[in-house]
């Protein structure tokens, strides 16, 4: 699968587009509340809760971003902007490809911009007030001074 610019790359098309789990536990489809970790998830968002997310703040992230992934309408379209160390946006990339071939048509349209590094860059100094909107930044690490927004880290399996 290459990601190189300008290139398409698609799925065979005999490629199972449904899930169909292999095992039934009756006790989770019985749960009408959200797992404890989505608390997490409502944290790493709250600067964004009363303002929302604009354009600009978006693309104000392509400072440190390494692509732009856009989904929309179930397909998986990206920007690179810089190399990453070793192959972490390619398994980041490839692991939204795995969730959307998991869960087709229940992933919404939208753009994230990542940055493969380790250290948070988005400092929260730097976006206090009514008009400072953060850019929405997705890494695999943050801290209680930054406003990075956490995401797996899925190129441990790949290295």
């Amino acid at each position: 699968m290459g990601f190189a610019r300008n290139q398409v790359d698609s799925c065979p098309r005999n490629y199972s587009t449904t899930h169909k789990p292999t095992t039934h536990n009756p006790s989770r489809s019985l749960t009408k509340t959200c797992p404890d970790y989505f608390r997490w998830i409502h944290e790493d968002l709250r600067h964004w809760r009363e303002t929302g997310i604009t354009r600009e703040m978006v693309e104000s992230a392509r400072r440190t971003a390494h692509f732009k992934l856009v989904i929309l309408n179930g397909r998986v379209y990206v920007n690179k902007y810089r190399k990453s160390i070793e192959t972490r946006d390619l398994f980041t990339m490839w692991g939204i490809v795995q969730l959307l071939r998991r869960y087709p048509g229940r992933l919404p349209d939208l753009e994230l911009m990542f940055d493969c590094d380790d250290l948070p860059v988005i400092r929260s100094t730097d976006h206090q007030g009514p008009n400072a909107g953060p850019p929405p930044l997705f890494r695999y690490c943050s801290d209680v001074w930054s406003l990075d927004i956490v995401f797996p880290d899925w190129s441990f399996w790949g290295w």
